[in-house]
């Protein structure tokens, strides 16, 4: 049996993994039953060979080989089946109990084993638990942990193999999660340093080069990340071969065109983000085939199109990518949604936009609670983790404490003590309950205030939501009405359906505003306030407004560089933003100038957008503003939303008159 499990390591180095389960095969049929260590090692090869090809029969198999490894009592069987399991219930649907069960087993090693190389085996396993589950600081932490011990136990000597190459993919790995997290610089700190322990790996080494290319388009260097980009297309040649039929080894080239035409789609050149979609539709069908990523491509190629102004071709790609809906994410597929519901408005199919952002928004909503699900985890996981110190600690005390106590204790005065203990006791427990009474009734009734407020609230939002949306409503119902009269006069129609059309759009901006600023009333909207590059959080919304921008033929111009950031949320900035340049679009007059620029005083940066037309001064807000919380009514909605997202991101927001126009200025919270 030995020679049968050397040659299936052999065949693991050169990654003939078909002659894996062959030889694994083989050796099941001929181990005896009563083996339980080599029934545990060969199950456990067949399960690692279909972990990427069959995540139901890889389970299997790895269930088996958990069983006799626990059987033959050899610890390292049993934490390779472990970490194996964790990681494909992890990977696939419908093994939550499971995954859960098997997350507290692998943990409880982790905290109890001195052995090194098991806790290295399981953070791998738990690094893909806690990404499932969205805990990102866990992910991170346990990552670190790994690359820790990476770092302290690997000599020098073996740099040079399989060894090395761990501790390579070790780096990637913490740099493509620093990469998801927008935090390129730190990205970059990981990623350098890993080439050089990759040896001959050339599988990670193409993962470097496409992270690394990524980092830079994070940091507007598409320069440098094209050189990257160029290196894994040459690699890739090298290792795969040209893209031809049946080479499905492209896919990751194909990611990295994606991530080209998305940085180029946030700085509005759309024709060079053209030139990398087609370059990525080359690969479809023949070098990429999984489901998956031509999805992503059918997105990319959709939302482009959309830039473009291309609405019915993209229509077909964007149809395509709605096929697999959920098993994109429900963040992708929300996307999809939203594109598509922007190509019916614009090809004037306004039943079918409608639809389509209906099915929008519940997504957004959704994505919206899991955020604050994700971090209410991370505070849980924070103090459970002190808690599990604490409780350390207070054992520590309490032994000392006994062993102090027995030096004391004597025979003679054995009844003493035990009356003592008794009469302490009894008053703990008594001024304990009496503590835990009292604090039960300050709970319930700072509860029982919360919930009155909470229906206080509530009611007040459905009498503004009934009484403000009422004239809209009925506004679109007569316009429809009007639209099935038969008018024979072509202007009078044209007029009819462009009122149509802006009594629906404002309907739309309405109804997401007053979503938004009726979670700010709920206290359900937690800013999460980070430095933010100024220009790409901008970009969007003016792409968004564009249409509008053309209709008066305004002429924006910004001002702003690429470099400049601020202490923000990007989410409440760009919501903060497209109201005041809404208003700023209204208020100015055709063939007008908007401006806008940035200004740092006194420790702030000062965002400013000024516009010609009737003035609006901060008296006029303010006075907005306390006629909708004194009449209870959405009048000045936009404005309400502007002042409680400023509150909530500890800016404000200030309007100054000019001679021919307004100036609306957003003031930052200082940079720590």
């Amino acid at each position: 049996m030995a020679t049968l499990s050397h040659i299936c390591d052999s065949l693991v180095i050169v990654e003939d993994y078909k002659g894996v389960l062959n030889v694994a095969r083989y050796a099941l049929r001929i181990v005896p039953a009563t083996d339980a260590y080599n029934l545990s090692l060969f199950n456990f090869y067949i399960g690692t060979y279909y972990q990427g090809i069959d995540g139901d029969t890889s389970i299997l198999y790895l269930e088996k080989s958990l069983a006799n490894g626990y059987k033959s009592r050899k610890p390292k069987r049993i934490v390779n089946a472990l970490e194996r399991l964790l990681y494909m219930y992890s990977a696939t649907d419908g093994y939550a109990r499971q995954r859960d069960k098997t997350a507290a087993i692998v943990l409880h090693v982790v905290d109890t084993t001195k052995n090194n190389a098991f806790k290295q085996t399981l953070y791998n396993s738990l690094t893909k638990y806690y990404e499932v589950l969205g805990r990102r600081e866990q992910q991170m932490n346990v990552m670190l942990a790994g690359l820790k011990i990476y770092q302290k136990e690997l000599p020098l000597k073996k740099f040079d193999g399989a060894d090395s190459a761990n501790l390579g993919v070790c780096y990637i790995n913490i740099g493509a999660l620093y990469l998801e997290l927008k935090q390129p610089k730190k990205a970059l700190e990981y990623l350098r340093p890993s080439k050089k322990f990759l040896y001959q790996y050339k599988a990670a080494i193409i993962h470097y080069y496409k992270n690394t290319a990524d980092a830079y388009l994070q940091l507007f260097r598409p320069d440098i990340a094209r050189v990257y980009h160029d290196s894994l297309t040459n690699l890739t040649k090298q290792e795969f071969g040209p893209p031809i039929d049946k080479n499905n080894n492209w896919d990751i080239r194909m990611q990295s065109d994606l991530s080209f035409a998305d940085y180029y789609l946030v700085n509005k050149k759309t024709d060079s983000a053209l030139f990398y979609v087609n370059t990525a539709k080359s690969l479809i069908g023949t070098s990429v085939t999984d489901t998956l990523s031509i999805t992503r491509f059918n997105y990319k190629m959709g939302q482009t199109l959309v830039a473009g102004k291309d609405y019915d071709v993209a229509l077909s790609y964007l149809k395509s990518a709605e096929k697999i809906g959920w098993d994109q994410g429900p963040e992708q597929y929300g996307n999809v949604l939203r594109e598509l519901a922007k190509c019916y408005s614009n090809t004037g199919q306004w039943q079918k936009a409608t639809l389509y952002y209906e099915k929008y928004l519940p997504i957004r909503d959704s994505l919206y609670t899991v955020d604050v699900q994700k971090s209410m985890d991370d505070a849980e996981a924070k103090f459970q983790n002190k808690e599990k110190q604490q409780q350390i600690e207070k054992q520590q005390k309490d032994l000392n404490f006994a062993q102090k106590q027995r030096l004391w204790l004597t025979v003679g005065f054995l009844l003493v003590a035990v009356i003592a203990i008794m009469l302490i006791i009894f008053y703990r427990n008594k001024k304990k309950t009496a503590d835990i009474l009292n604090k039960n009734n300050k709970k319930l009734s700072e509860l029982n205030n919360e919930l009155e407020e909470a229906n206080q609230t509530k009611a007040k939002l459905f009498g503004i939501i009934g009484h403000d949306l009422r004239t809209p409503v009925k506004q679109m119902y007569q316009f429809l009405k009007l639209q099935k009269m038969n008018v024979h006069n072509e202007q009078e129609k044209a007029e009819r359906s462009t009122k149509m059309e802006a009594a629906t759009e404002s309907l739309l901006e309405m109804m997401e505003d007053l979503l938004l600023w009726s979670k700010t009333q709920m206290n359900r909207l937690n800013p999460n306030i980070k430095q933010v590059f100024l220009l790409p959080a901008l970009l969007p919304v003016e792409q968004l407004l564009q249409l509008t921008i053309e209709e008066k033929n305004i002429k924006l111009k910004n001002n702003i560089t690429a470099d400049i950031t601020v202490m923000a949320d990007d989410n409440f900035l760009q919501t903060i933003y497209r109201n005041l340049l809404q208003n700023a679009i209204k208020a100015s007059p055709s063939d007008a100038t908007i401006t806008v620029d940035i200004v740092v005083q006194d420790d702030h940066t000062i965002l400013s957008i000024q516009n010609s037309g009737l003035s609006f001064t901060q008296s006029d807000f303010e006075q907005q503003l306390e006629t909708g919380r004194t009449n209870q009514t959405l009048n000045g909605l936009g404005l309400q939303l502007i002042q409680d997202l400023a509150d909530k991101m500890k800016s404000s927001v200030v309007f100054t008159p000019t001679e021919d126009g307004t100036i609306a200025q957003i003031i930052f919270a200082a940079k720590n």
